[in-house]
């Protein structure tokens, strides 16, 4: 699969945890951190959401802040203020898309290529990167990870 180059801009306001990048630990560690401490709240709390999880990755050059959440749905403007979620909102507006589909951990080498592919046809990958996963399921194989990535 080959990343597609989109132009018509995107927004997404989501709900979520953040955390400043440790570079010691694997994104994968720190994005379970996040959601450890995301869905119990939305769950024990009756939030409404759409039931898929996006992480956003910010300010990687430097160092990275990461932040997991998902979009609130119809009467979640009510939200206890206990949960302490934070609001983020992403705007993509060139940009590049792709597909994972398999486990987890080889989303990280599907990135390498996908913006190897990019780089050469002369694009510059930027920041913020979301990655969107798809509804779980046991098998590993069938997981499907999308992830935008802003175009320099």
């Amino acid at each position: 699969m080959q990343p597609q180059v989109r132009t018509v801009p995107i927004e997404i306001t989501m709900a979520g945890y953040s955390l400043r990048h440790d570079r010691g630990k694997r994104f994968g560690e720190e994005i379970m951190t996040l959601l450890g401490r995301l869905w119990p709240v939305i769950k024990n709390n009756s939030i409404p959401n759409d039931g898929i999880t996006r992480v956003v990755y910010e300010g990687c050059d430097e160092g990275c802040t990461l932040f997991a959440g998902v979009v609130l749905g119809p009467g979640a403007e009510k939200v206890p203020a206990a949960a302490d979620l934070e609001r983020k909102t992403v705007r993509l507006t060139r940009y590049a898309v792709w597909k994972h589909i398999g486990p987890y951990h080889q989303i990280p080498a599907t990135g390498a290529a996908m913006t190897r592919t990019l780089e050469a046809a002369g694009h510059r990958t930027g920041w913020p990167m979301v990655e969107v996963y798809g509804h779980w399921t046991n098998d590993e194989s069938k997981l499907e990870t999308e992830t935008f990535v802003e175009l320099r």
